[in-house]
């Protein structure tokens, strides 16, 4: 299951290898680093993230990712950068890693079969590959926790659990259908409370160990599923007693559920859902 391993060019064009994957509806561009033109930086691939996730000149996409070696790691198969469609650079994708563990598994580009890690700027990702396109990974521990947050913008009132996975956010339970007020998203992302922007959850406990969660997420906008920002609604759904460790919490989203474990003997958080490939082909650079 892959296009050809060699660049194609033509006298005018410089056709770039790609696959279009998802995890859950949140949709990714993934490219092999070997792939890019030798004089490719940051700046291009922030560039090129901008180019290909347009809807409408590009491919389409909320996010870039570029499957590279490891930099430092002496036991990752292999390292990606993840860029979000505005061109930022993501310290961590939970839906995104899922995807890239599929590409790395279909190209034989793992050490070992289903189990491998990779890369990532926040530390290796323990990967497992199962049954039915479905991926767990191991998220590692939360990294930070500040509970009992709140903030006010007009008239909008929000209290919230601050949880970084590597990549922050900002988790508000609600008991009315959290629709009614996930449009304040935009807003909450570049609030002052943080400088570097936030991922914004909007979460309802709809039954023991099911959550209903909608994210905007930062740099992308709403997304069809967050899996860190799963992993982020658990835990403040754990802190705040709605639920327990050593537990599987389903996360409804948009495109569909994500199963979240917080493990109380590692703390680490464990989660669990699909990623597919849509199409293959080549971007015209």
């Amino acid at each position: 299951m892959s296009i050809s391993e060699e660049k194609y060019k033509t006298s005018t064009s410089y056709m770039l290898p790609f696959e279009k994957m998802h995890g859950l509806g949140n949709d990714f561009v993934v490219i092999n680093n070997l792939h890019l033109p030798e004089d490719s930086n940051e700046e291009f691939e922030s560039e090129l993230a901008l180019k290909i996730c347009n809807r409408h000149f590009g491919i389409g996409a909320d996010g870039l990712i570029i499957i590279d070696n490891p930099k430092q790691s002496q036991s990752a198969c292999k390292s990606w950068r993840f860029y979000n469609s505005d061109g930022t650079v993501a310290e961590m994708c939970g839906n995104g890693i899922r995807c890239a563990a599929k590409y790395i598994y279909e190209h034989g580009l793992s050490f070992e079969e289903t189990k491998f890690s990779i890369e990532t700027l926040i530390g290796d990702m323990f990967i497992s590959l199962e049954k039915d396109d479905m991926v767990k990974v191991d998220m590692g521990k939360p990294r930070e926790i500040i509970e009992s947050q709140e903030l006010t913008i007009k008239d909008f009132y929000f209290p919230y659990t601050y949880v970084s996975m590597g990549n922050p956010h900002a988790v508000s339970f609600w008991e009315q259908d959290v629709g009614s007020v996930k449009n304040h998203g935009p807003e909450i992302e570049v609030h002052s409370n943080f400088p570097k922007k936030t991922n914004v959850e909007f979460a309802r406990i709809i039954g023991k160990n099911f959550i209903d969660l909608i994210v905007w997420e930062r740099g992308c906008g709403f997304t069809n599923a967050c899996g860190t920002g799963a992993c982020a609604t658990a835990v403040a759904s754990i802190l705040k007693g709605f639920n327990k460790q050593d537990e599987d919490i389903t996360v409804k989203l948009p495109g569909g559920p994500l199963v979240i474990r917080w493990d109380s003997i590692t703390e680490s958080i464990f989660m669990t859902g699909e990623a597919k490939l849509v199409f293959m082909g080549y971007y015209n650079l």
